[in-house]
């Protein structure tokens, strides 16, 4: 005889949630797995080269028009007559950074007129850079930039200069004081005196 097997009510309940509880573990974790593939699809990453070219510019120079020296009296006697070479600006926008100078050079100075004492021997007009007073501008660093010293102009003279891997960008150089030694000659040639005072920026 045959034996007909019956299941209660709470065993029945109780497969249906065992049966519910895996289908959502399984659920979970294909959700699980699904995640896993998008974060990993999210986090991958591509690189974008940025460029900047910085345009090498030139190593220039101005200076003011003109030096005008105190006036000088006949029969005065000796005296030392001043100017002041107003301004100065440096600009170095090579890029190079191999560093610079500038220098002055002139000539006597002459009037109209003959005679040995129509003019002004380069050799008692001086300058003296120590004097004047150096600025960086638009952000340029003054370190490594040395003044020159006094002299006079029977040779040539270094206002100031910037060593190797300084003196990038704009320098103002004001105030550099400029002396002719007059000896009190009476016979000096009375009239205006001019030449030109040449300065050069190299590396």
């Amino acid at each position: 005889m045959k034996q007909n097997k019956t299941f209660s009510p709470v065993i029945k309940k109780k497969q249906i949630k065992q049966r519910i509880i895996a289908t959502l573990i399984v659920v979970f974790m294909f959700l699980m797995i699904s995640g896993s593939i998008n974060t990993q699809k999210a986090m991958a990453n591509d690189v974008t080269n940025l460029i900047q070219n910085f345009v090498a510019g030139t190593l220039s120079l101005e200076a003011s028009a003109a030096v005008a020296f105190n006036d000088i009296s006949l029969g005065s006697g000796g005296t030392n007559s001043l100017g002041n070479l107003v301004i100065v600006n440096a600009r170095d926008y090579t890029g190079t950074g191999t560093g610079w100078s500038v220098t002055g050079s002139m000539n006597d100075m002459y009037t109209s007129g003959s005679g040995g004492l129509n003019k002004i021997v380069n050799s008692v007009i001086a300058w003296n850079p120590g004097a004047a007073t150096l600025y960086g501008l638009e952000g340029a660093s003054t370190s490594g930039i040395a003044k020159g010293t006094a002299g006079y102009f029977s040779a040539l003279k270094t206002l100031f200069n910037a060593s190797a891997g300084n003196g990038l960008g704009n320098y103002c150089f004001n105030g550099t004081e400029m002396n002719i030694v007059w000896s009190g000659a009476s016979n000096q040639v009375a009239g205006t005196y001019q030449n030109v005072l040449t300065l050069t920026i190299a590396p």
